[in-house]
């Protein structure tokens, strides 16, 4: 081999290192690159896991307050129906109030009539009513005192049987 040959041959083996350099520098950043990489993409799966968690505990959350939307509904339509069966009843008692309400001025006004008893003045106008859970009553204020006629006489009768002698009123 002659000298041109060996230099040539060095030159393109100086420049074949060279190139390896190169490429090796290129391979480690590349490398380097990849690692990072694959860092931020183990990261940004990392954070999807952590949002999927998330989004299933706000799903679940957002579930539950629909069912409650729903059972609040329900009851509301059974609330509805309780007040319509109440105005129902109350319209019902009322009328059952007013009938026997008019049986009993009725019922008066032939006492009156026909001068059985005598009901004193002082009677209201309407009887009064006393409040009950259950239903409404005449009170029996209502019925400030009630004579029995006898003759002339009149017999109170709302006084205590033990005092005979008041019984008399001229």
């Amino acid at each position: 081999m002659t000298q041109d040959q060996v230099r040539t041959l060095r030159s393109e083996n100086d420049s074949l290192q060279a190139e390896n350099n190169s490429l090796q520098e290129e391979v480690a950043t590349l490398t380097e690159f990849g690692v990072l990489q694959f860092r931020q993409l183990h990261q940004q799966q990392e954070e999807a896991q952590f949002h999927n968690e998330l989004w299933a505990i706000a799903q679940e959350e957002c579930w539950s307050a629909q069912k409650k939307v729903i059972q609040q509904d329900e009851e509301i339509v059974g609330l509805k129906n309780e007040v319509k069966q109440l105005k129902k009843d109350n319209k019902r008692t009322t009328y059952s109030t007013k009938y026997f309400e008019t049986k009993y001025y009725h019922a008066i006004s032939v006492i009156q009539k026909y001068g059985m008893i005598v009901v004193d003045d002082n009677i209201p106008e309407s009887p009064s009513f006393v409040s009950s859970s259950s239903s409404s009553s005449f009170s029996s204020s209502s019925y400030n005192q009630i004579f029995v006629a006898d003759g002339f006489n009149y017999i109170n009768d709302n006084t205590d049987n033990n005092n005979d002698n008041n019984n008399n009123e001229q």
